[in-house]
């Protein structure tokens, strides 16, 4: 089957749902599929037609809409992807859309082609999420255009062959916000790459690129550095921690960096916390650390949680506890066996849980090596592959 493949933005930009459409696409081809990506061209300078690691890439034009016409942007955009859509979809089979501005143009073609809706979560949900610390102008289109994109998402679940979410949490969300009956949604859960992020725990070399002594457990935190990542409740609890044999590193970026860098210096903890920034191999970080730690607040997933679990890490993340903490963590570690779900109103219970991992590397070692054999058998790409395309044969 040709499988088009749908996002705003493909590589050379990095992230998670570019991850997803790289690893879903190279497993399409192990399996006899043709994929193609279609996304933007964020950069000029990229070709409109391009291949990565042998995956074809069409990539249409940034969009500029006049002035007069910003307050329904999202509209305007939805049309012009239309007609680009159209122009690219002969021969397809399937079309898989990760992005929602994707999705309700391709349905709004009525093509005689399934197509799949995948969220990461509810559309606005994240863009009021990830929108704290924008300017008032972008605060109002952002306001003007929600109307809109609710619109726009519901009509996208309605009309797509299958709507599939990652976990039972994003499933709850979207049915409970556009009031549909949960069973409308397919949870189907990602793989990871188990080759990529191994249980090495070799760490002396990135110790001495960080100036980490080996007798320190090394604690990390992979992700965005924003409000909604709560880092800053990460450090406050790595400061209570009276203990020198530790370490946390921090690898990301994001607009809260600059203030937690320097809330770090007033807590006098320079010497313990790094900040490292972004970084293409961050499974040399998963390799040499010891304890992986998730505070978010907001977690539609948890991707981070199973690139550390297949790296044989314990980890430690908050429970979903609405409406201030809203994760799918619990979904994905088992608590007291492959790490710890805590509860994010007890203010001593994170703390003393990784005291404990930190005093016990035996129960470390155990922890990890179990979660590394759930994600073997439970989180793998041909799986999460094979499911996407069981649901093809349902729908024809």
């Amino acid at each position: 089957m040709k499988i088009m493949l749908q996002n705003h933005t493909f590589y050379p930009a990095v992230g998670g749902i570019e991850n997803y459409l790289y690893y879903v696409s190279e497993t399409l081809k192990e399996m006899g599929h043709q994929p193609i990506i279609l996304c933007e061209k964020q950069d000029r300078k990229l070709p409109s037609f391009d291949t990565y690691s042998g995956i074809p890439i069409v990539r249409h034009p940034y969009y500029k809409i006049l002035k007069p016409l910003l307050f329904m942007k999202p509209r305007v955009v939805s049309g012009k992807l239309r007609h680009f859509i159209q122009d690219h979809v002969g021969g397809v089979d399937l079309i898989i859309s990760r992005y929602l501005d994707y999705c309700y143009a391709t349905c709004s073609l009525e093509l005689d082609i399934p197509v799949f809706y995948v969220p990461a979560t509810v559309y606005w949900k994240y863009t009021k999420t990830s929108s704290k610390n924008l300017t008032c102008k972008e605060k109002l289109f952002n306001s003007l255009w929600k109307p809109i994109f609710d619109h726009m998402e519901k009509k996208s679940i309605i009309m797509s062959d299958e709507v599939i979410t990652f976990s039972q949490h994003i499933s709850n969300s979207l049915a409970q916000y556009h009031v549909f009956d949960p069973s409308k949604f397919i949870v189907n859960r990602p793989g990871v790459d188990l080759n990529r992020f191994k249980n090495s725990h070799c760490s002396s070399e990135l110790r001495q690129e960080f100036n980490i002594p080996m007798n320190r457990v090394i604690v990390l935190y992979v992700g965005r550095i924003s409000l909604e990542k709560n880092v800053e409740r990460l450090i406050k609890e790595f400061s209570g921690i009276k203990r020198k044999n530790i370490h946390l590193l921090i690898v990301g970026d994001g607009q809260e960096r600059l203030r937690l860098e320097e809330l770090t210096k007033e807590l006098r903890m320079n010497g313990v916390v790094t900040f490292v920034g972004s970084r293409r191999d961050v499974e040399r970080f998963y390799a040499a650390a010891d304890i992986f730690v998730l505070p978010s607040k907001y977690e539609a997933f948890g991707q981070v949680i199973l690139e550390a679990m297949s790296a044989a890490l314990p980890c430690i993340a908050f429970k979903k506890v609405l409406p201030e903490y809203e994760v799918a963590c619990e979904e994905i570690i088992r608590d007291g066996i492959t790490g710890f779900c805590v509860d994010p109103y007890n203010k001593n219970e994170f703390g003393d849980k990784l005291v404990y991992l930190v005093e016990n590397p035996d129960i470390r070692i155990r922890m990890g090596a179990v979660g590394r054999e759930v994600c073997q058998k439970e989180f793998t790409w041909e799986g999460h592959v094979t499911r996407l395309l069981d649901l093809v044969k349902l729908t024809s």
